[in-house]
C-alpha cells in the first residue's frame, strides 16, 4: 500500500537522501530542502511512502508569474522530482505528480511550469513545452565598440530599485516571467566564492539597461541577466562586454525569441541556439482562463471541448465568453467549436507556439471557423519567456 501526501516540515530531511542520490551523486549537504523555495510561504513537498519509508518526492514552489502586463497569476514551480532507484519503474513518481496536480488546484496554483529532464515524461501528465529562448555564445573580441558605453557604470546598492523596475518593465512584455520576491534578487549579490558585477546603462537621468556577470572560467563567462529597454542601452552594454577581452574567451547569456541582438550587430562567430527549455501546464482551466485579460477591444465567445487525462475537473465542454478585458467560463452541453487536450491548451495559454502552429500540427481540431477566430482573438498577445530557474 502506498501513502501519498504533503510532507510536514519535520519530514523534509527525509527527502535529502533521495535528492542527494538523484542530483548530487550522493553528496551530503548541510542545508535541508535546497529544492524548496519558501519565498512566498506556501511551497510544499509531496511524497510517496511505502513499507520501506519515503521513496519519491515532488516539490511545488509557490510563485507568481506575469501574463505580460495583463495579469499576475499563481504558479506552482515543479522541482526536485526524484525517486529512489530500487522502486523506479513502479510508477511512484508518476503517482506523486498526479497527486501534486490535484494538490496545486487545492492551493490555488492555477498554472505550473518546470524544467524537464525529459519532455516526453512530463507530457504524459499534461505539461507541454512552452516558449522558445535564444542562448548566445559570443567572443568579446568580435563585439563592436560603441560611444554609448560611456554611459555605462558599475551599479550600486542604491540602483537596486531602478534595476527592479527595469526588470518589471521588460518582462511584462512576455508571459511566464516570475514576479520576483526579495530572495530572487540575490542574483545581484556576491557569493562566497565569487564577486558579482552589475553594470548599469544610464542616460538623461534614466536607467535603460543592465547586465549581471559572475565570472567562472576563462573559456566561458555566463551573464546571469542582460536587460536592455532601448537599442542604445543594448549597444552600450555590448561595448562594455568588449572591454573584457582579457578576462574571458566567450560570454554566454539567454534572451527571448524576439531579442534584437542581431539587429544591433551580427557576426559569423556569434553562436545562437534556439530551443524550448520550459514546460507549462494549465492546472485549473476555468480560473486560469478567467484570470487572463484579453484585449479590451475584443469580444466574442467560443465553445471548447477540453480533455485532461490527469485532471477530471478540466475535462468537459466549456462556454467561454469575453468582453471588455474580462473572461467568463462555464460548463455547457452545447456543440463544441474546438477540441483540444490540456497540452495544446497550455501552449495556447502561454502564447507559444502560436495558435495557428498548434492547429497546423493537428493538436487542435476546429469544428467551426467562427469559434476558432474568437479563440484567436481571446488568446492574442505576448509570447512566453522565463529567465529564472528553480
Amino acid at each position: 500500500m502506498l501513502e501519498i501526501r504533503v510532507l510536514t516540515p519535520e519530514e523534509i530531511p527525509l527527502a535529502n537522501p533521495i535528492w542527494a542520490q538523484a542530483f548530487h551523486h550522493g553528496e551530503r549537504r548541510d542545508s535541508v530542502g535546497d529544492w524548496v523555495d519558501t519565498t512566498h510561504g506556501k511551497s510544499y513537498t509531496c511524497g510517496v511512502f511505502d513499507s520501506a519509508g519515503l521513496q519519491a518526492v515532488v516539490v511545488v514552489n509557490d510563485y507568481r508569474i506575469y501574463l505580460a502586463d495583463r495579469a499576475v497569476v499563481p504558479m506552482g514551480g515543479i522541482g526536485g522530482v526524484a525517486c529512489m532507484p530500487a522502486v523506479r519503474g513502479k510508477g511512484y513518481a508518476g503517482k506523486c505528480l498526479e497527486f501534486t496536480i490535484a494538490q496545486m488546484r487545492e492551493t490555488g496554483h492555477i498554472t505550473s511550469t518546470l524544467f524537464p529532464f525529459s519532455f516526453d515524461y512530463y507530457r504524459r501528465f499534461g505539461w507541454e513545452w512552452v516558449g522558445t529562448k535564444r542562448d548566445y555564445s559570443v567572443s568579446p573580441t568580435i563585439l563592436p565598440s560603441s560611444p554609448e558605453t560611456e554611459f555605462c557604470r558599475v551599479a550600486t546598492e542604491q540602483d537596486t530599485p531602478a534595476i527592479r523596475q527595469m526588470y518589471e518593465t521588460f518582462v511584462t512584455q512576455y508571459r511566464g516571467c516570475l514576479q520576483r520576491a526579495e530572495r530572487a534578487w540575490d542574483i545581484l549579490k556576491d557569493r562566497a566564492d565569487h564577486y558579482t558585477y552589475t553594470y548599469l546603462y544610464e542616460r538623461d537621468g534614466k536607467a535603460e539597461g543592465y547586465l549581471v556577470i559572475r565570472h567562472s572560467k576563462q573559456d566561458k563567462t555566463p551573464i546571469r541577466e542582460f536587460i536592455a529597454l532601448t537599442g542604445r542601452a543594448q549597444r552600450g552594454l555590448l561595448g562594455l562586454l568588449k572591454r573584457h577581452t582579457m578576462q574571458t574567451d566567450k560570454f554566454t547569456w539567454s534572451a527571448p525569441i524576439d531579442d534584437t541582438l542581431w539587429s544591433q550587430f551580427y557576426h559569423w562567430d556569434i553562436g545562437t541556439t534556439l530551443q524550448p527549455c520550459t514546460q507549462g501546464r494549465v492546472v485549473d482551466f476555468s480560473p486560469a482562463l478567467e484570470a487572463w485579460k484579453p484585449d479590451a477591444d475584443q469580444s466574442g465567445s467560443v465553445v471548447i471541448a477540453l480533455h485532461d487525462a490527469n485532471a477530471d475537473w478540466n475535462t468537459g465542454t466549456w462556454h467561454v465568453e469575453f468582453e471588455a478585458g474580462n473572461v467568463t467560463v462555464k460548463r455547457t452541453t452545447a456543440t463544441p467549436q474546438l477540441s483540444l487536450d490540456i497540452q495544446a491548451m497550455s501552449q495556447a495559454y502561454f502564447g507559444s507556439p502560436t495558435l495557428d502552429a498548434i492547429r497546423q500540427a493537428d493538436r487542435l481540431q476546429v469544428h467551426d471557423e467562427q469559434g476558432y477566430q474568437a479563440f484567436q482573438n481571446l488568446m492574442r498577445g505576448a509570447t512566453m519567456w522565463m529567465n529564472d530557474e528553480f
